[in-house]
This record gives structure tokens, sequence and C-alpha cells, in this order.
């Protein structure tokens, strides 16, 4: 190589490098739109939406036991199941076995009053949703370009409880392919394997589906598999006050449009 070309070639070999990882991604053809569905789908303020809930669950247990250390050790044991990462057990497994052990004998009453809660009482958090049929719009516009949709939530909760609010968030009729659960999976957000546990499960590359979510640190981690990722902001989260990037950012009302002229991979 001549003098001064030695530099030169290295530019253009990183270069040429880079515009092949960048050809290779925007060539997958996008399959599939995973949604998230608390403050993403369904309109609620996740923080308020959680204090309800501990406050019903709690007055569900209290003829039962205690319902502050019952509260404690519930959110201690999902603490426990959101961190796991064996793949030998779902999260519904890893909560159940942690939240025994901090029940002890008590956990043979309060095991069916949970189930009753999810059954007869969890629907009246209806009450902390703000209407609107933006949500039902979005989906639609996926399924309007073909493409299969998931349910992509933070899987802490059973499908009964899943299911509720996804019908509070006029969806819950559409033909879902996916519906995240705690009894289904074996990872939380931010896990990337929770991102790729799903998308084996639609049979799918991580690189042919869109993650759409409204926390930064959880929905879009799912960049890290390759998965592509929106943001809807109305209810926004962003704990840490990162900076991101994102394929797209805006409100529930602009994502239905969005999904309809979408071309990256397309």
């Amino acid at each position: 190589m001549k003098p001064g070309l030695q530099g030169a070639g290295k530019f253009y070999l990183h270069h040429e490098i880079k515009l092949k990882s960048i050809i290779g991604k925007v060539c997958v053809v996008l399959k599939a739109v995973l949604f998230d569905l608390d403050g993403t789908l369904l309109r609620i303020n996740t923080g308020h939406f959680m204090n309800e809930y501990l406050k019903e669950v709690g007055a569900a247990v209290a003829s039962h036991v205690d319902p502050g250390p019952f509260i404690v050790g519930l959110m201690a044991s999902t603490s426990v199941m959101m961190a796991n990462k064996d793949t030998s057990a779902t999260n519904s497994e890893v909560f159940w076995e942690d939240f025994t052990r901090r029940m002890g004998d008590s956990i043979e009453i309060v095991k069916p009053v949970i189930e009753d809660f999810y059954a007869n009482r969890f629907g009246s958090l209806s009450r902390v949703v703000q209407p609107g049929d933006w949500s039902r719009k979005a989906v639609l516009a996926a399924l309007g370009r073909g493409l299969r949709i998931g349910v992509a939530t933070q899987p802490v909760f059973p499908l009964s409880a899943v299911r509720q609010r996804m019908s509070w968030a006029g969806v819950d009729d559409l033909p879902w392919d996916f519906v995240a659960s705690y009894e289904e999976l074996h990872f939380c957000k931010p896990n990337p394997d929770y991102f790729r546990e799903i998308a084996e499960r639609l049979g799918l590359s991580p690189e042919e589906c869109l993650m759409v979510g409204n926390d930064v640190e959880e929905d879009l981690a799912a960049a890290s598999t390759g998965m592509r990722t929106g943001l809807v902001t109305d209810f926004l989260v962003n704990a840490q006050n990162k900076e991101y990037s994102t394929d797209w950012s805006g409100t529930l009302a602009e994502l239905p449009g969005w999904l309809a002229e979408y071309r990256n991979g397309l």
C-alpha cells in the first residue's frame, strides 16, 4: 500500500462493514408488533394503578392475615421473580416458591383468597383507566399491514389479570398471536431474554419484531436483541432520566398512522 493510503484503507473498510450492518438490519422484513399494555395500550398511570392494586389486594386478605406484612412479602417475592434468570422455572413458579417461604403456613389460606381476588375483585381497578379508542386503532393498523401481534406486558400477573386489562383497553377480542403472563414466561423486562423468548414463541427472530412501549428502561431494552422499537409518550416512564434512541416516538393517537405508513423493512 502506498504511503498515506493505509489510514484510508482502514477508513473505507470500517464504513463498508458498518454499511453492510445497516443494510442487513433494514432488509429484515418486519413480521410482528409487540405491544406493551400498562401505560401504552392501557391508558393508566402505572404508579397510581399499582397503589390502587395493593389497596385492593390488601383489603381482600385483611380478614385472614395482617395486610401489612402480606404486601411486603408480595412485593419482595415479585422482585425475586423479576430478577429471575433460571430458564427452568416460569415466573409463576419462582413467585409462588418464594412467596410460600415468606408466608409459611398461612399460604394455604392466602393462595385461594388471591385467586378469588383476580376472579372477582381485580376488575374494579378498571376505574383508574382513562378512556380512548386509539389503542384498538393502533392494533388494527398493525393487523391491516398483515403483521402478527403480541402483548408484551411485564409478566408479573396471571393470564386472567392480563386478559382483564386487555378488555379495559378494548383489544381483548382481537386475534392475538401471543399474550405474556407469569404462567408463560421465564423472564421479565428489561432482561433481553424476555424479548428473545417472545420472539421464539412466535417462531421469529428478534429482528423481525417491533416492540412498542412507554418505558425507556424496560421497553427500549428490546433494541439490544435487534428488535426495532417505538415509544408511546402519553404515560412516558424514564425513571433514570436516560438519554435514548428509538425508531419512533409519539403519542398513542399518532401510533396508528405511523404503523400504517411504516416502511422500514416492509
